[in-house]
Order: C-alpha cells, then sequence, then structure tokens
C-alpha cells in the first residue's frame, strides 16, 4: 500500500471519524432544542420526540447535553405522562442547552453551565476538582494552592464534592472536549439537588485571598 494511501481501518481515522460523527450529532441536537424553544413552550410531542431522536443518535450519549437530556426525558416519560412540574423543568433545562442568538440572529456559543450567582468560594474543608486548561498554571499548581488554604483537591466529581473549577483557557470549545464529561457530570449532580458549585477560574482566583 502506498504510503500517501490511508488504511480505513486504521484505529486513528475511525476514532477521529467517530469524534466528527459525535459532533455533528451534538449540533443537531442544539438546533433541535432552539426550534423547540421557539414557541417559548415544550409539549409532550416535544419531549417524546427528542427522547425518539436521542435514541436514534445513541452515539452521542456519552456528550453533554445528550447524556443529561437523555436521562432526564427517560425520567419524565417513563409513565408515559410530562406533568406540569416536569414540562417546566424540562423546559430550563432546554433553554440553559439552546444556543442563543445576537441581535443580529446570529448564533453563539452555548454559556458554561456556571453556578449563578458565583458563590463565596469557601476553603477550608471543602474539596475542589480541576479540569480544563488554567491561566493560574498547572492543575497541580491549581491543587497546590487550593491545599494551602486548607482545600482538599480531588481528582473527579463525585456526590460530596463542593467545587468543579473550570479553565479559562480554550472553554469556548468546552463541548467537544473531554473536559466536558466532568462539567456534565457536575451538572447532573448539581441538577439533581447536590450542593455542588460550577465556577470559573477568574471568580476562583479572586477568592485566592
Amino acid at each position: 500500500m502506498s504510503i500517501n494511501q490511508h488504511d480505513p481501518e486504521d484505529p486513528r481515522l475511525m476514532r477521529l471519524h467517530a469524534k466528527r460523527l459525535v459532533e455533528r450529532d451534538i449540533n443537531q441536537l442544539l438546533g433541535i432544542c432552539e426550534f423547540t424553544l421557539q414557541d417559548g413552550h415544550i409539549s409532550q410531542d416535544d419531549a417524546e420526540s427528542i427522547l425518539e431522536w436521542l435514541n436514534n443518535h445513541r452515539a452521542c450519549l456519552g456528550t453533554w447535553p445528550a447524556n443529561v437530556l437523555f436521562d432526564r426525558l427517560h425520567r419524565m416519560l417513563s409513565d408515559g405522562v410530562l406533568d406540569d412540574d416536569e414540562q417546566g423543568e424540562l423546559l430550563g433545562l432546554v433553554m440553559n442547552i439552546a444556543r442563543p442568538r445576537t441581535d443580529d440572529g446570529l448564533i453563539v456559543p452555548t454559556a458554561l453551565p456556571l453556578t449563578s450567582p458565583a458563590p463565596k468560594v469557601v476553603f477550608k474543608g471543602r474539596s475542589f476538582c480541576f479540569t480544563g486548561v488554567f491561566d493560574f498554571g498547572s492543575r497541580a499548581n491549581c491543587q497546590a494552592a487550593v491545599a494551602a488554604r486548607g482545600g482538599i483537591p480531588q481528582r473527579g466529581i463525585n456526590r460530596n464534592l463542593h467545587y468543579l473549577v473550570i479553565g479559562n483557557i480554550g472553554t469556548k470549545a468546552w463541548k467537544h472536549t473531554s473536559f466536558g464529561e466532568k462539567i456534565a457530570k457536575a451538572v447532573e449532580y448539581r441538577n439533581r439537588g447536590i450542593p455542588l458549585a460550577i465556577i470559573a477560574e477568574p471568580h476562583w482566583v479572586s477568592q485566592l485571598r
């Protein structure tokens, strides 16, 4: 085989192809969410249609926001009825997922799902997980800054985590990066009522006193 030819079974090419398919599906899902919100209302038919689409595009179910939306819709529709409370919850979720538009009608990236308003950061005895790339320095440097103030660095997301800190570099593409998985998991815990705060690096740095 010529060195200029590519083996279609090359694992690297297969992974790249799979990643592109997931990105395509996620972009399509964002468009579906936008379209659904055009009348400012989400009906049971809308919910069932989105769930059916997700069931037909299972390759993207490990990626935010498909993973959270699928789990939520599956739970809400398990009894065959989307009640008023579930409808309101779903509307809020889809509004957070859908891409907002500028006054000129241009699509802008979905904002990071940060806790709003940004909370006061307490360090002593509280656990912190870092994800992304930081202006502050390496992840080890960030963890050391937390430990020096009595905080507890953690490597992963769990229900006992107090803060997920998102690095300031490259966050515009967060949905399609590996650290998006941590963000999605943190959002899911937060949506279950677990007091986990998702904060941006600049806010975290402002609390380092």
